[in-house]
């Protein structure tokens, strides 16, 4: 009887040592600070790891965030560049470039070389080759040397730039430069189809464009350019006007 009692008591408190065994390892994995090596690696690995996880997630949401601000850049640039564009008046300051006239001799109020046009029409004169029509040399002047000589609505076109032929003058436009058409947007000078071509103003890209450069325009009916028509308030192609 006593041989008995004493294998039960045994198997008792081998079983009670069992379960503490078990319920220290089950505290440690639920992470109450125990400091059994297994169960502290575990539930540290497992918070960790779920720290992990919520970092990762983040980033993805960083990386959304990304994608949407590309997109947003993407729409703003309107995708094609324009190859004339203005991003400043910095040129209207600079000294004009020598005269392009190679004829010699002509009606008195012509010119034949830059120290002909020493006027009191503006500074800087140059003696300049018509852009069309009968081939002529005249002189041109600098008449503004900055954006804000001009009246509102008109742009100090440089010399020197696309499509003048001049000096410095003030022309119509919507815009000065290319901040003025917003983030990614683009100011270009458009080309006058009516007469024998030359400066029609500055004007900004729009969505609405059916254009961006001439290249954009057929050559089937004739050359084509693109310009900016005040009509539709888009860049369009349209028929360019030779004179001869």
């Amino acid at each position: 009887m006593r041989r008995e009692l004493g294998l039960m008591v045994a198997v008792s408190a081998l079983w009670a040592c069992g379960g503490q065994g078990f319920t220290v390892v089950g505290g440690d994995a639920g992470g109450d600070g125990g400091s059994s090596s297994g169960g502290s690696s575990g539930g540290s690995s497992g918070g960790s790891s779920s720290s992990s996880g919520g970092s990762s997630s983040s980033s993805g949401g960083s990386s959304s965030s990304s994608g949407g601000s590309s997109s947003i850049s993407g729409s703003s640039s309107g995708g094609e560049v324009p190859v004339n564009h203005r991003v400043d008046d910095s040129q209207c300051s600079q000294p004009a470039p020598p005269g392009n006239c190679s004829l010699q001799g002509g009606p008195p109020e012509q010119c034949s070389k830059d120290t002909d046009c020493n006027g009191d029409a503006g500074s800087d004169g140059r003696c300049v080759e018509s852009n069309g029509g009968a081939i002529y040399c005249m002189c041109t002047y600098d008449t503004c040397q900055h954006d804000t000589d001009c009246p509102s609505g008109q742009t100090c076109a440089c010399h020197g730039s696309t499509y003048s032929g001049g000096g410095n003058a003030c022309v119509p436009g919507n815009c000065r430069v290319d901040s003025n058409c917003g983030v990614g947007g683009y100011c270009s000078p458009s080309y006058e189809t009516m007469g024998c071509g030359g400066l029609a103003g500055y004007y900004c890209h729009t969505p609405n464009d059916l254009c961006v450069n001439d290249s954009d325009c057929s050559t089937s009916n004739g050359l084509q350019v693109c310009v900016y028509t005040t009509s539709t308030s888009r860049w369009e192609c349209h028929q360019q006007l030779l004179c001869g």
